[in-house]
């Protein structure tokens, strides 16, 4: 198949995109909105005018909170969350939301979220996704408990979580980004719910790929068919044609469904329906370009360790052991 032949290519190109965002993730850094460092939140509702959202923004940008996130919520509500609001900064905001009395607005929240608390919040989110990607290599290695020849069923999990941080890597890189250079996108609580909705949808489709692998050779293994060495290559590749068609759709009619999200939706899930979209092209990639490859490359290397320890044996057994065939 040529995925697999070009394989080194695929893999090639994947790697460089990752180094490039983990370049950028490093250089530009994280902007943490109030959710994981601390801050207020601030729900208002304009009762008769609406104000546009640009308006908003530019009323607080000028009000010198420092770095801020407004976002509409329906067709009159907006959510503004700031570092700690004082009393006195939060009157003179009251004040210029109103834009010289042209809109009146009610409060419907207002809260201060603290260090421990976003502290706390940050923990146990980097603890859903480190948990996720853990439950998914035991998943796939219970499952494909049955598969041991010539890949054993944990590497397969393994394979499966190295494209779930590929997933996970590129619309994190790709949004960081965007939130330094164009938009002021934050890293909140909706971004991580996003990052655990693409490793869903990732490892879905990595699963349908490796269950027709493992169909597959489960067939071979009932034929006495070899297995191994070229053939693996070959089976892995009827594989990925049988299923290349679905993950494609089924891709395909989500990023449908998350682009009309994305332009027609409100600007509170723009944000949101960006890092899915990015996502989804990723994993559908990882599914189709990385996972099977990597496969690939996994039962080449363990044969020739396999190969390279029984010429050891033979020149060990023969008195002619060249040390160059020792590995250390």
């Amino acid at each position: 198949m040529m995925i697999l032949k070009y394989k080194r290519i695929f893999l090639t190109i994947s790697t460089i995109t990752i180094l490039l965002v983990i370049g950028a993730i490093s250089f530009f850094g994280f902007n943490f909105s109030v959710d994981f460092k601390g801050g207020s939140i601030y729900e208002i509702q304009y009762q008769e005018n609406t104000p546009l959202l640009s308006e908003v923004k530019d009323i607080v940008k000028e009000s010198g909170l420092g770095v801020s996130s407004v976002q509409m919520i329906g067709d009159d509500s907006f959510l503004i969350k700031t570092p700690e609001l004082k009393d006195e900064n939060k009157i003179q905001l009251e004040q210029n939301l109103t834009f010289d009395q042209q809109y009146q607005f009610i409060e419907k929240q207002s809260k201060t979220i603290g260090p421990a608390i976003s502290s706390e919040l940050a923990r146990k989110s980097l603890f859903a996704i480190l948990f996720v990607s853990i439950a998914i290599v035991f998943f796939i290695a219970y499952t494909f408990g049955r598969v041991s020849k010539p890949v054993s069923s944990f590497k397969f999990g393994i394979v499966a979580v190295i494209a779930l941080i590929h997933d996970i890597l590129i619309p994190t890189g790709i949004f960081v980004t965007l939130g330094y250079f164009f938009v002021s996108y934050q890293i909140d609580v909706l971004f991580v719910t996003a990052i655990l909705a693409i490793l869903g949808f990732s490892v879905n489709d990595t699963i349908v790929v490796f269950d027709r692998i493992r169909e597959n050779l489960a067939k071979a293994l009932e034929k006495k068919e070899k297995v191994s060495g070229d053939n693996f290559e070959k089976i892995v590749g009827k594989s990925l044609n049988q299923t290349i068609v679905r993950s494609v759709n089924t891709s395909l009619t989500t990023l449908i469904i998350l682009l009309f999200l994305f332009f027609i939706g409100s600007e509170a899930t723009k944000s949101f329906s960006l890092v899915l979209i990015i996502g989804v092209l990723a994993g559908t990639y990882s599914s189709i370009f990385i996972a099977s490859p990597l496969l690939v490359y996994i039962e080449k290397y363990q044969k020739e360790k396999i190969v390279k320890a029984k010429k050891v044996a033979r020149r060990e057994d023969d008195g002619t052991i060249d040390p160059s065939d020792i590995t250390i």
